[in-house]
């Protein structure tokens, strides 16, 4: 199954309150499944946790989509999700960032690769802005801000 043909999955306005009612129930711990046989099947941990996160975010009213942990993308995918050009993208990829393999001519990543560098890069972006702040406060700079001359707070 291609990454373009998965659909997000969103819960109808009439379903809201059973999912937050499921939300609820699985908080309590791990659930069982009984079948129309009167079977009662334990969920394992994993799938668990994988169903409570669903929940959790469809709860929140938002859409869920499932991929593979080994879906591959192509370099104009990887790039649009980054929010980056496909062509700087390549060159990330040559710097050896992040593993690619070719398909013919064409290079392809794995997306659990490239949502872990979009997620190594916020916290590298969130570690950037809390030192420059640490050292304006430390400078004193909060401090000496004064509003203009008629300037109003926005």
């Amino acid at each position: 199954m291609s990454l373009a043909t998965q659909e997000p999955i969103s819960i109808r306005e009439a379903e809201q309150s059973a999912v937050e009612k499921l939300e609820h129930l699985l908080k309590r711990g791990i659930p069982s499944l009984v079948t129309t046989t009167g079977e009662k099947v334990k969920l394992p941990a994993t799938v668990y946790e994988v169903l409570k996160r669903a929940v959790a975010l469809m709860a929140d009213g938002k859409a869920v989509t499932l991929i593979p942990d080994n879906q591959v993308v192509t370099t104009q995918r990887a790039a649009d999700i980054l929010g980056m050009s496909r062509p700087f993208f390549i060159k990330l990829l040559e710097t050896g960032v992040m593993a690619h393999h070719r398909v013919g001519n064409q290079r392809r990543v794995y997306l659990r690769e490239v949502l872990q560098y979009a997620h190594r890069r916020e916290q590298e972006r969130q570690a950037a802005l809390n030192r420059l702040s640490r050292q304006a406060f430390d400078a004193g700079l909060y401090e000496k801000n004064k509003f203009p001359e008629g300037g109003q707070d926005e």
